[in-house]
């Protein structure tokens, strides 16, 4: 497989001295499973409608939009890295890819604000790890979101499993399957972060920017 190359790995420190949660940040860091996470559903109505028309693929349309709230969110592009804290510039991605033979692989795909080369290079991603068989893992790669797309559940509740070793840090995003109700598309959106770098305020300006880029101005 060839690698997707995360050209943008710009970062700097977060002086958690000076740091107003740090408290907040000392407190969660601790605990055995520090992340916590919300449930809702995405009114993706006129986005939806948009693509169709436009002959756009809706999944790397809604990915991308997610991809370019979580910019905009600071608190979403925090890492723990050696007991230290960074901010990273820009954030990509990796999302699970269901194969032929009912196994899946993950696709690390790097963030573009120009949707057309985002498609574009996310669609190699993609169909290639489609090809592989066993896991391709990236512990390297800090500045990213998991993903994970459960296309034929449309749940109200999801749980991620997680590792033990206190080493993960990074918000894990899930989609579920579209909800047509009347005239309205509505999508299952779940979002787990880590306590120690976010609350619950960063997960509903979140929620409210991704809104917002999903609401084609007509």
């Amino acid at each position: 497989m060839q690698f997707v190359q995360m050209k943008n790995m710009n970062k700097s420190i977060i002086d958690i001295k000076t740091w107003k949660r740090k408290d907040h940040y000392y407190f969660f860091k601790e605990f055995e499973q520090p992340f916590f996470g919300v449930n809702t559903a995405l009114n993706c109505t006129d986005a939806y409608h948009y693509c169709k028309a436009n002959h756009i693929p809706f999944f790397l349309f809604y990915l991308h939009k997610s991809l370019k709230a979580i910019q905009q969110i600071k608190e979403f592009k925090y890492r723990i890295e050696r007991d230290l804290v960074f901010e990273y510039q820009q954030i990509s991605g990796s999302v699970t890819v269901l194969r032929d033979d009912e196994t899946f692989g993950f696709a690390y795909f790097e963030y573009y604000e120009d949707f057309s080369l985002f498609m574009k290079q996310t669609k190699i991603a993609i169909n290639a790890v489609k090809m592989e068989k066993g896991l391709t893992m990236r512990p390297e790669l800090k500045n990213i979101i998991h993903y994970t797309v459960l296309p034929g559940i449309q749940f109200s509740s999801m749980q991620h499993a997680y590792s033990t070793s206190g080493q993960d840090y990074i918000p894990k995003i899930a989609f579920g399957k579209f909800n047509f109700r009347e005239e309205e598309v509505l999508l299952p959106l779940s979002i787990h972060v880590h306590h120690a770098l976010c609350d619950g305020l960063h997960l509903a300006q979140y929620i409210d920017c991704y809104q917002q880029e999903m609401d084609i101005k007509k």
